[in-house]
């Protein structure tokens, strides 16, 4: 009696692993490329004096967290404006 079922050949299962690989390669170019990062706030990139002339930024001054890591200083946007900011 003959099997119902074919043990398929090298080049058959090649193929079939390349197919599979290109279609989860592509729906995760998609997937990066869907993604929408929002624009950088109004304060990114001051300096502290352009900082000090915008009503919706503060500056921040360098400190060193307790890992001993030194964080640079650097314009922020303050909260309340952030939050009422227009969509």
């Amino acid at each position: 009696m003959r099997s119902l079922f074919r043990v398929p050949t090298s080049a058959a299962l090649l193929g079939i692993i390349t197919i599979c690989g290109s279609v989860s390669l592509a729906s995760a170019e998609e997937a990066r490329v869907a993604k929408v990062r929002k624009p950088p706030s109004a304060c990114v990139g001051l300096d502290e004096s352009a900082c000090g002339d915008k009503s919706e930024c503060y500056w921040r001054k360098a400190t060193t967290l307790k890992s001993g890591k030194m964080r640079r200083a650097h314009c922020r946007i303050k909260r309340s404006a952030k939050q009422n900011a227009p969509a």
